[in-house]
């Protein structure tokens, strides 16, 4: 497996815990918030904001800049 495989994987299983996440997050008797709410608490403070704009780059550049 190249190194290239491996970060695909990586990501991968990243977002397939995110998704797993979000959907626990969708039942009605669940206490983990959805994805959406979760961004929208992030994004009432400032450094929220950063964290999410400097993930928004990272991600970015890491899926776009090839």
């Amino acid at each position: 497996m190249t190194a290239r495989n491996t970060l695909i994987a990586g990501f991968a299983v990243i977002f397939a815990v995110m998704f797993l996440v979000d959907l626990a997050g969708r039942r009605p008797d669940s206490t983990v918030a959805p994805l959406g709410n979760a961004l929208i608490a992030a994004m009432r403070t400032g450094t929220g904001r950063l964290i999410v704009l400097g993930t928004w780059l990272w991600m970015g550049w890491h899926f776009l800049a090839r």
